[in-house]
């Protein structure tokens, strides 16, 4: 049972520990890779195997490695489910900013599924702990997403109060690119209210601090806000110039400005150079509705330049469009459901499969700790027996050493005493010996080797395992230690063969003919007849005494003073 229970736990914990093992390398090399290559750590982290299946303490760190990954490269957060169980063990285990990030990547996560109210509670949460522990950068974004929630909801005040404080956070952290990108969302949020020299102020002094950073992208997004606050301001050639400083410095985003170039000259009834623009947007996007955009603006460029059949044809392709895209969300909507869905399945799979697993771990220690509680009482009776066994031992043979030490005395005090008192005083001692004698050979019986010999010849699973050389000498120093004579008080009968000897050693175990042949490597029809010609060569072919009984007699015989 011991055998089997440590085999069953390593087993379990082998390739537990394998598996994540694997695991933990790939995010190794994809945490490696993230902030210059996060496109490649992503396909690392995606290619974790059932990363649902991973211990607590892996999930959660491969949920954070893959949120920073997608958020560098604009992909969606991981399930809320999943961010839930990885904020779980955070919780208990992780430091507070980790607490905060990954708070702020599940209220995103909610914010995909449209579930405004749980997302802003997992934003206000992580926002109290990042403020509690003065963690003013990760403060910063959290406000900054829920300003953008605010956004989806309408609530421009709200929007803009988020943005304010996500400024502050960012000032004070000292990310002055992000304290940059806040100033320009404010600005924005000020654009729809109509404060354009407000919005002004506030992006002109967003973008003197990222052209002192010469940072592109940051310079491109906040050339593009001010192309479009001076064309609501109706100055048309800074609009432009700021517009193609964006293009300038911005090569891989580039659809949404020349829409706004368009717009622009759309709206000042400069129609070729409108046309000329929104050809210029049939690029690649991270908007999926710029497509369908650039077909409703060509439509009123058409309809503008009194075209009606060109404009209704893009009208068409517009509604196409706007279908076509509705029916790809859908597609999407509904194998994301399925994929969460799986997703779900696996983690409560995965939960009752470590529910169960951790059941019958403990189902097993506890067998376990009781099996060896067991052990160690059983071997506390042993040891308690031997105790006692040598406490009468020595009681014994002090009362021998008395005894030899009165003798002594009397044979020097007179020889009157010694001949009235000595023959009482040799048979106390004789009969001392003897009490000792049997005394030492109980206390074989609860030795450690009696009781592993014991063990060896009833344990089926053990069989072939023969008494080696070093197990005869053992057995025989001990025997021979215990009762010292006694092959001298059997061979006055017959010399005994080296087998027949065994036989009697074996004899001190008390153990069966099946036994005595496991322990000998033989069958036991074989061990029987050696039995047998041992008790002809002692004298026992029709008497019931057992050989161990004869020796035992014979050697209290053979005690002399």
């Amino acid at each position: 049972m011991k055998n089997i229970v440590v085999f069953v736990l390593l087993s379990i914990a082998f390739f537990s520990c394998r598996e994540n093992q694997v695991a933990s390398e790939q995010m190794d090399r994809a945490e490696t890779l993230l902030p210059v290559y996060p496109d490649s750590a992503y396909v690392i982290l995606e290619g974790v195997e059932l990363p649902d299946k991973l211990n607590e303490r892996q999930f959660a760190r491969w949920c954070m490695l893959y949120c920073r990954a997608a958020d560098k490269l604009f992909k969606d957060m991981l399930y809320a489910e999943q961010l839930d169980r990885a904020l779980g063990w955070y919780k208990s285990h992780g430091t507070a900013e980790e607490q905060a990030w990954i708070g702020l990547y599940l209220g995103r996560s909610f914010v995909e599924d449209k579930l405004f109210i749980p997302a802003t509670k997992a934003y206000s949460e992580a926002l109290d702990l990042a403020k509690k522990k003065h963690l003013y950068n990760v403060a910063g974004y959290i406000c900054s997403y829920m300003a953008d929630l605010y956004t989806y909801t309408g609530q421009g005040s709200e929007e803009r109060r988020k943005y304010e404080e996500a400024a502050d956070y960012f000032k004070k952290a000292g990310n002055i690119r992000s304290y940059a990108f806040a100033l320009r969302d404010i600005s924005i949020t000020w654009v729809f209210e109509d404060s354009l020299s407000l919005a002004l102020e506030l992006m002109l002094k967003a973008d003197s601090i990222v052209t002192g950073m010469n940072d592109s992208v940051g310079i491109a997004s906040i050339a593009n806000g001010l192309g479009n606050i001076y064309e609501h301001l109706d100055q048309i050639d800074k609009a432009k110039s700021y517009f193609f400083r964006s293009l300038a410095y911005d090569t891989t985003e580039q659809a949404p400005t020349y829409m706004a170039l368009s717009h622009m000259f759309l709206n000042s009834n400069l129609l070729d150079s409108a046309r000329f623009y929104i050809e210029n947007t049939n690029l690649k996007s991270r908007n999926p509705y710029v497509y369908s955009d650039r077909l409703y603006t060509k439509y009123m460029i058409e309809e503008e330049s009194n075209n009606p059949l060109e404009a209704l044809q893009y009208l068409e392709q517009y509604c196409e469009a706007q279908d076509s895209l509705y029916d790809v969300q859908k597609q999407v909507d509904i194998i994301d459901a399925e994929k969460r869905h799986n997703s779900l399945t696996v983690l409560q799979q995965n939960q009752k499969l470590y529910s169960t697993i951790y059941a019958l771990s403990g189902l097993i220690l506890v067998i376990f700790l009781t099996g060896i509680l067991f052990h160690l009482y059983k071997d506390r009776k042993r040891l308690d027996k031997i105790n006692k066994q040598q406490l009468l031992l020595d009681e014994k043979e002090l009362l021998l050493t008395k005894l030899e030490s009165e003798i002594k005395q009397n044979e020097i005090v007179n020889l009157h005493i010694v001949k009235k008192e000595t023959p009482q005083i040799h048979e106390k001692m004789i009969q001392a010996k003897k009490e000792i004698l049997m005394l030492k050979c109980e206390k074989l019986q609860y030795s450690s080797l009696f009781q592993e010999l014991k063990e060896r010849a009833n344990d089926k699973k053990k069989y072939g395992q023969t008494l080696s050389e070093q197990d005869w000498e053992n057995l025989k120093e001990q025997i021979d230690s215990a009762c010292p004579n006694w092959q001298t008080a059997i061979q006055d009968v017959e010399t005994l063969k080296k087998a027949e000897i065994e036989t009697c050693y074996l004899s001190f175990l008390n153990i069966s003919i099946k036994s005595e042949a496991m322990l000998l490597g033989i069958n036991p029809d074989s061990a029987n007849k050696r039995r047998l010609r041992t008790r002809q060569s002692l004298g026992l072919t029709n008497s019931k005494t057992g050989i161990y009984e004869f020796i035992i007699r014979k050697t209290l015989e053979n005690i002399v003073i």
